[in-house]
């Protein structure tokens, strides 16, 4: 397991990147019709999946 320790401003830029890559690669494949194309980038789609965590425990964390 690893720790990195970032910024509210890096974190947020790096979630917004991914985010957006994200979209845009469901968009691909909704529009081609190609669940390959998920399957091809299921590194970065775990990826997105833990920032999206990591992103809601600091919103909690901030409620709190």
């Amino acid at each position: 397991m690893k720790t990195i320790n970032l910024t509210d401003d890096q974190f947020d830029t790096l979630f917004e990147f991914v985010d957006n890559k994200v979209e845009s690669i469901v968009n691909a494949s909704v529009d081609y019709n190609d669940s390959e194309i998920l399957n091809e980038w299921e590194d970065l789609l775990d990826v997105h999946t833990v920032l999206e965590e990591a992103n809601k425990l600091v919103t909690i964390g901030e409620d709190i």
